[in-house]
């Protein structure tokens, strides 16, 4: 039976029933990620990935959200999310749906373990069918520690990054320790064409009689442990955040258990002494017949040989503007659009590199948020502070599980001469962007990087996002006032040209939301598209159901969690919500409002959450470039939304529905569009059609 939905005058936006819940929409998303992994078509070795990406959501997923949840039912039990539930409601929900999401994940896994192996790639988790290998695996083996301990014996510390085996006697137990959890995945002989790998903690539980001659073995299997992920520290402190960063890292180690995960084909005694021994409840023990921390398992993504298992690999171009003309050159030009991984993250690298050694470069400033342990962007920063510019960096040291990596960059920066701003408090600095000041006919020059991804050369060739240079000064003036109010904590200035939070993105965005009503109601075409990560704000959800209720066409394209419901009668019949999954992860944040036929559209690295409004600093940057408006809007947004071949669309009653293409109409695969296009120049597209612009110079 279909639930019934407030009518338009009897719209009550305290009622539960108007939002989705945040983290069960989460759930959902990461079951389209899993729907990746089961689907036939897809390469057999990009669905062993997406099985892997599923497992590593999930784990991130329980040690930040669920650990919080608990929380929330332990010190509030009767405060209530937005959509009605309380915290233990919702913890059972997500028991729930977990479990039914890590069963399918079982089946999904088997079926691809039989179609590689069907091409050459064995990887045996049945290994008491495989006597023969081993002596084969025994060689491999990774390093391993053994504690044996009576029952009653106090319980020993155990490191959740590892993977473990339960051995259980009369009256007492063993636990193996796999101390490197990517070596569990043991490389065998293999023939020509193939490649055979065995999982050393399924061998571990075959051979526990063995491994222990002198006892009785009565139950063995492997088994993990993931802990809440929050760290604790002073913010007000900020002198010393940075060692207070790297002890709560330490402490990460120690912190309270959030699930205990068994790799069985049923539950037993065991599992259930073990469950206890940790000081968990049942809801927080999960038992799979299926191989732990599939994570490793995409080190066989990696194997030669076998690029038909493989989606093909795109050769990613750098803009044809950039090619002849020297870089500074060609942004005054013109402002670049920038479409990764489409388009290529190295000419961002070359970028900072012409700066570093550019004699007539003056200053650089850059936010960085997560960059890699090696990282072509830092050394050219190292490179232009020795080489006498004046840099200055802002490393955000509380980037979750990328801190450790922060500090050491924000040190080694220090030391190679680079100004690292002391880090704010409590607000994050997520914002990405970079200023190159060059002296030119005796006055300063600005050239921008803006974009909506990190500074990291790896995740730009798997997350799609957008950038732009520009060498425009009226955003230049306001970049600089930004960099100012990192370095100086000095009053805010007012900001015209950029959307900064916390200062004025919010209420930007509600204000063109409410633009386009008023449009529409005055007789005019409202109009607004939005593409983001996660739709969680409560006020913004509101704000277009209104918008929805004038008329506002909407078209939303949310990635993971939205919790909005659309196509209500009365409520939100106008608002499409979709979603793309396919071979790269969607990332791009992009926010146009038609404005009347003005068209105004800002690219940003600000999801419509509470948490990037209220407790990060953010940006959203206008694209001015009528030619670069004009393609974000019709090609990357409009391929975005007609997608029929890898797209979503969220129901009324919060079910997604996977789109299928009509007979009639043409199959559109947005990814492989901008693949060719960029692959093409651009060819007959905005892009190819621009007019050179004149830049003015500033004091």
């Amino acid at each position: 039976m279909k639930k019934a939905f407030p009518s338009q005058k009897s719209l009550d936006f305290s009622r539960g029933e108007l939002f989705l819940n945040r983290d069960l929409s989460w759930i959902d998303f990461n079951e389209r990620v899993l729907s990746e992994a089961a689907d036939s078509s897809v390469p057999a070795l990009e669905r062993l990935r997406f099985s892997a990406i599923v497992s590593s959501n999930l784990d991130e997923f329980f040690m930040v959200r669920v650990a919080e949840i608990a929380r929330l039912a332990h010190r509030f039990p009767a405060r209530k999310f937005p959509d009605g539930l309380t915290a233990a409601n919702l913890l059972v929900q997500i028991r729930e749906r977990v479990l039914r999401q890590k069963s399918r994940q079982a089946i999904v896994v088997d079926e691809i373990f039989q179609e590689l192996k069907r091409h050459g790639i064995f990887i045996y988790n049945r290994l008491e069918a495989h006597r023969a290998l081993d002596s084969e695996i025994r060689k491999g083996l990774p390093k391993i520690s053994v504690v044996v301990r009576k029952s009653r014996d106090p319980f020993p510390h155990l490191k959740s990054e590892c993977l473990h085996v339960f051995v259980r006697f009369p009256g007492e137990y063993a636990i193996l320790t796999i101390e490197d959890r990517e070596k569990r995945l043991v490389l065998l002989s293999s023939r020509k064409n193939s490649r055979r790998f065995a999982l050393a903690e399924r061998w571990l539980c075959v051979k526990a009689s063995e491994l222990f001659p002198e006892k009785k073995v009565l139950e063995t299997f492997s088994f993990k442990i993931i802990r809440e992920a929050d760290l604790r520290y002073r913010l007000d402190d900020e002198e010393s955040l940075e060692y207070q960063i790297e002890e709560a890292v330490k402490r990460r180690s120690s912190a309270k258990i959030v699930r205990l995960e068994i790799d069985a084909s049923a539950y037993t005694e065991g599992s259930l002494f073990l469950g206890t021994a940790l000081g968990l409840d049942l809801a927080a023990l999960y038992r799979f017949d299926l191989p732990l921390d599939l994570r490793a398992l995409t080190q066989i993504y990696h194997a030669p040989g076998f690029d038909v298992l493989r989606y093909p690999t795109i050769v990613s171009p750098i803009p044809k503007p950039l090619r002849k003309k020297q870089i500074f050159e060609g942004i005054k030009s013109n402002d670049i659009l920038l479409h990764h991984p489409y388009d290529s993250f190295d000419i961002v690298v070359n970028f900072l590199r012409a700066a570093a050694r550019d004699p007539k470069t003056t200053h650089i400033s850059q936010t960085v948020y997560r960059v890699g342990a090696r990282s072509s962007l830092m050394e050219a920063l190292q490179e232009a502070a020795k080489n006498g510019k004046k840099v200055t960096a802002y490393v955000e040291v509380k980037a979750r599980f990328d801190e450790i990596n922060n500090v050491k960059w924000a040190s080694e920066l220090r030391r190679s001469g680079v100004k690292v701003v002391r880090p704010f408090g409590r607000l994050k600095v997520h914002s990405k962007l970079t200023e190159v000041i060059r002296q030119e006919e005796n006055r300063p020059v600005s050239y921008l990087h803006l974009g909506t991804g990190n500074y990291h050369a790896t995740t730009a060739r798997q997350y799609t996002d957008l950038g732009i240079f520009t060498a425009d000064p009226l955003l230049a003036g306001e970049v600089r006032s930004y960099f100012n109010l990192l370095s100086r904590r000095g009053p805010v200035p007012r900001f015209k040209e950029l959307l900064v939070a916390p200062q004025n993105l919010r209420n930007q965005i509600l204000r063109l939301i409410r633009a386009e009503m008023e449009i529409q109601k005055s007789g005019g075409n409202g109009r607004i598209i939005a593409k983001v990560n996660s739709l969680v704000d409560r006020d913004i959800v509101e704000a277009l159901y209104q918008a929805s209720q004038a008329g506002v066409h909407i078209d939303l394209m949310v990635r993971g969690i939205c919790c909005l419901r659309p196509g209500v009668p009365g409520l939100s019949e106008r608002i499409r919500v979709i979603s793309v999954v396919d071979r790269f992860l969607e990332h791009s944040r992009i926010y146009y409002f038609r404005s009347g036929g003005e068209g105004k559209l800002y690219l940003s690295s600000a999801d419509w959450m509470p948490r990037n409004f209220y407790t990060r600093m953010e940006i959203a940057f206008p694209i001015k470039d009528v030619a670069l408006k004009r393609y974000v809007v019709s090609v990357i947004l409009a391929n975005g939304i007609q997608d029929n071949v890898k797209s979503w669309n969220l129901q009324a009653d919060g079910n997604w529905i996977k789109v299928k293409a009509p007979a009639s109409r043409k199959m559109i695969r947005s990814q492989s569009v901008f693949t060719a296009l960029a692959a093409q120049d651009y060819r007959d597209t905005a892009l190819a059609h621009r007019r050179p612009r004149t830049v003015l110079n500033y004091e």
